[in-house]
Parts: C-alpha cells; structure tokens; sequence
C-alpha cells in the first residue's frame, strides 16, 4: 500500500516537474457520488497537464459534503488520452488512475471513526474550449477501492 501511495506521489511531482513543456490548466468540479442509494455532493480543485501530444495527467481532490453523518474525500492521479471530436475544441477522453478515498463517520457522543483506501479510476468524459483560455467538461468514472462508486463530475478549467 505504501509503494503505491510513493508511486501516486513520485507521478505528481513528474507532472510538476515537466510542467513547462505543455499545456496547464488549472479548475475545479462539482461533483456526485454514487453508491447503492447513498448519494453525496463534493466539490474539489484540479490541475492537468499535457505531457504528449494526445496524453494529459490530472490531479484533484475532492471533498464531499456530510450526508447521513458521513462525510468523504478523494485524491487521484488520473490519465486521459485526447481524442477530438469534429474540430480541437470538443474532445472525448478515456481516464485510467489511482484514487485515494476517505470516509469519516461522525458517532455523535461516541466519537467518529474513519476509513482510507486506495483504489483505481476507470471513466471519461467530454471538454469543450470556449476559448484558448477556458474549458468545461463533463465527466464519469467508476472508482473501486474496498467496493466501488460511481462519480459524475461537471467541471470548468482556466488553460495557460
């Protein structure tokens, strides 16, 4: 578990690190989690770069809002590979990455307790550039760490 968590983490620093050879962009999700009746409402930062021609690396995290005395979080290390539609300004992307999730359960009197997992991503989704400096995108993915969730996201990013 500890390997993967320095794997997750040495990727984000390449990403940093090599972050002038390509597009940035830099935004932010409001997000659903889906699981088995039980729906919560996140929002949460991202950052991608372009570090290839068609391929891009995300990180965000988000934050889910308590529902049912349980409130969530994610981190994730996710890839896309670009495919455009029509013309370069509407694309579709498939994403594959790792996922920390984490749970915290408020007991009332009797405390709280909390659970972290990692797990992976397996989704994607549609962007479309309003201008050379602005996106939106809408995206999906099922994520499985100790069960798995569902996760549609609606989202805006600011490219330079």
């Amino acid at each position: 578990m500890k390997k993967i968590l320095f794997f997750a983490v040495g990727l984000l620093m390449a990403f940093t690190a090599s972050a002038q050879k390509g597009e940035m962009s830099v935004g932010a999700n409001l997000n659903i989690g889906l699981e088995d009746g039980y729906n919560n409402f996140g929002i949460g930062p991202k950052f991608q770069y372009s570090f290839a021609e068609k391929w891009r690396g995300e990180a965000s995290f988000n934050y889910f809002f308590k529902k049912d005395m349980v409130s969530e979080w994610d981190f994730n290390l996710n890839v896309h590979y670009i495919v455009p539609i029509v013309s370069e300004k509407f694309n579709f992307y498939p994403l594959a990455g790792l996922t920390l999730l984490g749970a915290k359960a408020d007991l009332g009197p009797f405390g709280s307790t909390s659970d972290t997992n990692i797990g992976f991503n397996l989704g994607g989704g549609f962007e479309y550039y309003f201008s050379e400096h602005f996106k939106a995108n809408l995206e999906g993915k099922l994520q499985w760490a100790d069960g798995s969730r569902g996760v549609i996201a609606i989202g805006a990013a600011y490219v330079f």
